[in-house]
């Protein structure tokens, strides 16, 4: 099967299959990876923490960041636009269970089963196209449309990600974190404990629409902090990136 698997992924592409294979060899030389069990005494937390350890993904350094920041909101809404394999789905249900939030997931595949979390909503749909009904959707299920989390992780191409910003910001509340996944993607990347992964090169679609919104220019190979307009930024580098954008007038002079 591992076999067949490497060949069929040879013959489709053979500079990605010579990456996968290098980041094999390097993980197994340098990764140190963290499989020490849970001690804090949240079973909630406990439950992500244990999901960031087994797989690794480009996503799983950052759920118990995810669990934290939404958790920290306070959140009514929750919004999930792009559901994948469910990582992002797994940390945001159990944030939406301790703060009794509604969940909307949306994705244009077929993830319905991804929850089984009573207030959640899955949309099967472009996600532009679903924000320009979003107010009367929610209206209609006597939903406050205000979303207090937003998550994006769908495409990463530029122009979709323009479209997602102008079209979902306005959508937030006034304590809202809007969290961007994949703000740092070229292809390797790498994770906290040591080991190599390797993805896309999206022409550094998510992080320019974000310089296309502030009306900036963003060194996406660092972390940095940052205010603007209203928000305050913070951006982690690794594992493909991870950028949060926390609404904050306190700073504003």
């Amino acid at each position: 099967m591992l076999l067949q698997k490497s060949l069929r992924l040879f013959r489709k592409s053979p500079v990605r299959f010579f990456q996968v294979a290098f980041s094999e060899v390097y993980n197994s030389l340098f990764a140190r990876p963290d499989t020490r069990p849970p001690q804090t005494e949240s079973a909630y937390l406990n439950d992500v923490i244990r999901r960031s350890q087994q797989p690794r993904t480009d996503i799983s350094d950052h759920l118990i960041t995810l669990f934290n920041e939404a958790v920290t909101a306070k959140p009514k809404l929750i919004v999930e636009l792009g559901v994948r394999g469910g990582e992002s789905t797994f940390v945001l249900e159990r944030v939406a269970r301790l703060t009794g939030a509604h969940l909307v997931s949306v994705d244009i595949e077929d993830c319905s089963d991804s929850s089984s979390y009573e207030n959640w909503n899955f949309i099967q749909m472009d996600d532009v196209a679903f924000a320009k009904q979003f107010k009367s959707w929610c209206a209609e299920r006597n939903i406050d449309s205000a979303i207090d989390v937003l998550f994006i992780d769908t495409s990463h191409l530029f122009d979709h990600t323009v479209e997602e910003i102008n079209n979902w910001l306005p959508l937030t509340s006034s304590r809202a974190r809007v969290i961007l996944h994949d703000t740092n993607m070229g292809g390797f990347y790498f994770r906290t404990d040591g080991s190599m992964g390797v993805g896309p090169d999206n022409q550094r679609g998510v992080i320019a629409a974000l310089e296309r919104y502030f009306r900036t220019t963003f060194r996406e190979k660092r972390n940095f902090i940052d205010y603007r307009d209203g928000w305050l930024i913070r951006h982690y580098a690794r594992s493909s990136g991870f950028t949060i954008l926390e609404r904050n007038d306190t700073l504003r002079q």
